[in-house]
C-alpha cells in the first residue's frame, strides 16, 4: 500500500474532535466516497490523541453492508476473526 501524505482536514478534524471531548463518549463512524482520505485523515487524529484515549479502528472497507443487522454481523466476524485465528 502507498503511503499518502495527509492533506490539511482541518474542518473534519475540528468536527471529529468535539465529538471526543463530548460526554458521555460517543462510537464514531466516519463514512464517505472510497479514496477520499478518511483512513489517512483518522490516522493522522489517532497519533496527535493524547495517551489518556482509547481508540479502536474498524476499517469496514470491502465490507458489504446495508442496514443495521449487516453491520453488527460483519462487526463481529471481525472480532471474531481477530481473536481467534
Amino acid at each position: 500500500m502507498r503511503n499518502i501524505e495527509f492533506h490539511n482536514r482541518e474542518k473534519e478534524t475540528k468536527e471529529i474532535r468535539a465529538i471526543l471531548h463530548a460526554e458521555p463518549s460517543l462510537i464514531t463512524f466516519v463514512y464517505g466516497p472510497r479514496n477520499s482520505g478518511k483512513t489517512t485523515m483518522i490516522s493522522h487524529l489517532i497519533e496527535e490523541l493524547p495517551d489518556k484515549y482509547v481508540v479502536f479502528y474498524v476499517n469496514l472497507r470491502g465490507k458489504f453492508i446495508s442496514d443495521y443487522r449487516d453491520f453488527i454481523r460483519v462487526l463481529f466476524k471481525i472480532e471474531r476473526e481477530k481473536n481467534y485465528d
